[in-house]
């Protein structure tokens, strides 16, 4: 802890805030916030600036601590760090010599992004202080030679959360047992943010306003030094970097040597203590979606840390001694503070090698000028989200404003073409950018693991049964959002459009009348929000089962249907506000007769039922399951929506709703208690009344259990002796989609010659093959359970839609789908499958897919609706909205969501 003989008396230290010394307690929110604000007030050395407001409302913020002098010319260290960010802006390398030779390299350290990891803030507000206060050399140098911006608290909503849960959870006895539930929360805890996602695993995607903010300011400064500070186990000890395989291609080899030289200086700092600590073991580099991740491939050092956690209290750990919390902060704070002696001591070195690989970055690529193209789709809102979150990440897109033609191309699929041409509106991305590193990695379609961890990675498996990865293994941004796309080299000359400041295209409806009513085009998935507006006024909103034709354009299935007759008076006003607020298309209808298809006034055209969703919550529901459907539905559907407890189905008046989603458990067992035989026999009435039960990943596992006697749907593993029958129906569904009529064959009459032989009757076929034997059920599960062993973690496949069923509206006929875990759903007729994963050879598009898995896995069902009396129950085989940014698959849920009731069910009809 700071010497106090060594700081400056007249800067207030945080206990003079907080009202006890750092680590003792944790800092609430509104203590830590009142800190900052006192000591940016007391210290010129010290600038507060937010940044950011989480959904709850609270202010994120980052202190700027740097000298005097540094503060009076931060402007310019800003703008000239941004020059060698971005080497295009120069004026030559002796610009950047001289850049480099003064100026102060910049550390963004950060804390706490999981809102129950609670020593990082405190660690940060010590920090703070030493900083600002310290007379030392050591903290003066710090000043001088560094720009050092502390972001204390990156989740503020997860931490308030989960600290109310402690203070409510601890007794007046000091309890040292991790296993308490002082130390551990309640469901929600406090990892996640307001909607229970973990903001750690969202800088790839980056749907929340934390990530967002927090990525401008960092795109903004361009740190050389990233430090992401963690908490894990109560009985670990502290891990930091390097990491271990695998490691992300996109990598450089210099960022891996000064991570390297950073763990060194570590490791030092922590010997001087007599301090445990390692390296590698479980923490390794594939994902570029963490915070450190995301910073080393923007060129900084991102170092990460993970401190044992205590909870603002004190653990008995195993060998008898107990670890407190000031403790733990004592450990953050020296790690943070070697880490900026790292790069003190290597400014130079480290600023000029972030500098050369800028340089490389904005050169020619390696592979004769690869782009990234992206034909226009027709779902418009999907390709502004997409083209939003590349610039969210810095990344550089233009729009082909003629035609552009490319040559060895690659898509989404594996296919190849030796060239191919691409319409004007085409998005255009360039690897030759100051992110290419980032690009690559995020659009990159199928980055390889090297022979070596493979290898280890499946002795572990076959011997330890336990994978070596430590998250996902696929996470393609163009897969994800289930758009077409293409890498290509020596694209033809094109000029390119800036394609972030366009404004998105909103309809101005005309004010005129329509005899009959208004169209809205289903392509777009802002259809949804427009729906469920409607529904939300009383409006009566019908949409397509099938393609029309109608004043001249092409609707395709999905499309929604307002009769004037059927509608309020001011259909008109509120379609008009629709149109220019969300990117659908509207049509006037002066008549019910289409040119093609269905006329409006046919049958073809349902009236959708006003979803009224229930989303299971609490244990073994998986919080980042349910808060990815809360935050579709709140904040993108715009679609009101009732958490309620899973342990108190048996008691929750389910007649409320017509909806009920059951998110994800944490495994598909654990359902078992809270889903009881006599809450499984409610539920089933329930449907059987009219309802529509939608079930993901374990949860879909746990329906498809036979006992659970809500779905005809089973698992692989439970049977195994009947796989041919599936097979036989796979066959069906595949003819069934090229279907191939001679009307002159069926037509031709077989006319008997005169003295041919009466016919004798067919002879009747036997229903068992002579000669063939029944399988060998024991060693099916014992080779099942060996494939089990090879489930994927996380990667995208190919699926096949069946393109005429409802929940596939506004999707084409194959679309890649994100599968994790060891369940296989194998469905048969009288169930639909409107969503089928391929066949073993056409499966795997991106990530490590075993072969074992890739036979278990293909042919399977990923998405199944099947009939119950008057309702329906949907299963998804993983999560659609997993992390809140598979757009493709997104779809399908939300057409189950807010058409399900509808288009799958039997509403009564009022009287």
């Amino acid at each position: 802890m700071p010497d106090p003989s060594t700081l400056d008396p007249r800067i207030p230290a945080p206990a003079s805030v907080l009202g006890h010394p750092v680590g003792d307690a944790a800092a609430r929110y509104s203590d830590m916030e009142r800190y900052l604000h006192t000591l940016a007030d007391a210290s010129p050395l010290v600038t507060l600036t937010p940044y950011a407001s989480s959904h709850e409302g609270r202010a994120l913020y980052y202190l700027t601590i740097t000298s005097e002098a540094n503060h009076a010319r931060l402007a310019d260290i800003k703008a000239d760090n941004a020059k060698l960010a971005d080497p295009r802006r120069l004026d030559g390398a002796a610009e950047a010599d001289r850049i480099i030779d003064k100026l102060p390299a910049i550390a963004w350290l950060a804390y706490a992004i999981h809102g129950d990891e609670l020593s990082g803030t405190d660690a940060a507000l010590l920090l703070a202080y030493q900083l600002a206060a310290g007379t030392d050399e050591r903290s003066r140098r710090i000043r001088d030679e560094l720009i050092v911006l502390i972001d204390p608290l990156q989740n503020p909503d997860g931490r308030e959360r989960y600290l109310e849960q402690l203070e409510h959870l601890t007794g007046r006895v000091p309890n040292s047992d991790y296993q308490a539930m002082q130390h551990r929360g309640l469901w929600s805890a406090g990892r996640g943010n307001h909607y229970l996602f973990d903001l750690n695993r969202d800088w790839l995607m980056q749907v929340h306003p934390e990530t967002r903010g927090r990525a401008e300011q960092i795109l903004t400064w361009n740190p050389h030094l990233l430090v992401d500070a963690h908490e894990m186990g109560p009985l670990d000890t502290y891990l930091f970097d390097p990491p271990r395989e695998p490691l992300n291609i996109d990598l450089s080899d210099r960022n891996l040597e000064w991570r390297r030289t950073f763990s060194a200086d570590q490791a030092r700092a922590f010997d001087r203590h007599g301090w445990s600590y390692y390296t590698r073991e479980w923490y390794e580099e594939w994902y570029p979606g963490y915070t450190n991740g995301w910073a080393n491939l923007l060129g900084a050092v991102g170092i990460l840390y993970e401190q044992a956690g205590v909870n603002a209290a004190a653990i008995r750990q195993e060998a008898g001694w107990t670890l407190t919390y000031r403790d733990a902060v004592h450990r953050q704070l020296v790690s943070s503070l070697a880490n900026l002696g790292s790069l003190l001591q290597h400014r130079g070195e480290v600023v000029s090698d972030f500098y050369k690989d800028r340089i490389w970055a904005v050169g020619p690529d390696d592979a004769a000028e690869r782009v990234f193209l992206l034909p226009p789709p027709p779902d418009r809102s999907r390709l502004e989200r997409f083209v939003d979150l590349l610039g969210r990440h810095g990344i550089e897109s233009g729009v082909a404003k003629g035609p552009v033609e490319a040559q060895n191309l690659v898509d989404v699929w594996g296919g190849r073409s030796a060239s191919m041409p691409f319409p004007a509106g085409t998005l255009v991305v360039s690897t030759s950018q100051p992110h290419r590193r980032l690009l690559r990695a995020v659009l990159g379609f199928d980055p390889p693991m090297t022979k070596e961890f493979l290898t280890e990675e499946r002795k572990h498996l076959e011997r330890i049964r336990e994978t070596r990865i430590y998250d996902i293994t696929a996470w393609n941004l163009a897969m994800a959002y289930g758009l077409e796309a293409y890498w290509g080299e020596q694209i033809t000359d094109v000029a390119l459009l800036p394609s972030e400041p366009a404004p998105p295209h909103r309809q101005a409806l005309p004010i005129d009348r329509p005899a009959y009513g208004y169209l809205i085009d289903g392509r777009d998935s802002d259809i949804y929000r427009a729906v469920v507006r409607l529904l939300d006024g009383d409006c009566k909103v019908r949409v397509a089962l099938k393609p029309f034709r109608f004043g001249g354009r092409a609707f395709p299935s999905g499309s929604a249907l307002l009769r004037l007759y059927e509608n309020p008076d001011d259909l008109s006003r509120r379609l008009s506000d629709i149109a220019s607020d969300l990117a659908v298309e509207i049509t006037l209808a002066e008549t019910a007769l289409s040119e093609e298809g269905p006329d409006l006034g046919g049958q073809t055209f349902r009236l959708l039922q006003p979803p009224r969703v229930a989303i299971a919550s609490q244990w073994p529901v998986s919080t980042t399951s349910f808060g990815a459907t809360w935050h579709l539905l709140d904040v993108r559907g715009e679609l009101r929506a009732s958490p309620i407890n899973v342990q108190s189905l048996g008691l929750i008046d389910l007649r409320r709703y017509n909806v009920l989603v059951l998110p994800s458990a944490y495994r598909a067992k654990a359902l078992a208690g809270a889903l009881d035989e006599r809450v499984r026999e409610k539920l089933k009435a329930w449907v059987e009344a009219g309802g529509t039960l939608i079930a993901l990943g374990d949860s879909a596992a746990f329906l498809a259990e036979e006992c659970a006697g809500l779905t005809d749907v089973r698992l692989r593993r439970h049977v195994l002796d009947q796989l041919d029958v599936y097979t036989d129906q796979v066959a069906r569904e595949r003819s069934a989609r090229t279907v191939a009529v001679e009307p002159a064959e069926l037509w031709k009459r077989s006319v008997p010659e005169p003295g041919d032989p009466e016919r004798a009757a067919p002879t009747p076929q036997p229903s068992v093959e002579p000669g063939k034997k029944e399988p060998d059920v024991e060693k099916l599960k014992r080779d099942d359970e060996w494939a089990r062993r090879f489930s994927p973690v996380g990667c995208f496949v190919a699926a096949v839609l069946d393109s005429e069923h409802w929940l596939a509206f506004g999707l084409s006929d194959r679309l890649p789908v994100f599968v994790a875990g060891e369940y296989a759903f194998m469905s048969k007729s009288p169930v639909h499958t409107p969503v089928r994963l391929e066949s073993a050879d056409r499966l795997r598009l991106s990530g490590l897919l075993w072969h074992e898995a890739r036979h278990r896995l293909a042919d399977s069902a990923y998405a199944t609706v099947e009939r119950k009396g008057d309702g329906q129950v949907i299963l998804f085989a993983s999560d659609p909205f997993a992390r809140g940014y598979l757009e493709g698959t997104g779809r399908l849920y939300l057409n189950a969501l807010v058409y399900g009731p509808g288009l799958g069910t039997s509403p009564q009809v009022p009287w």
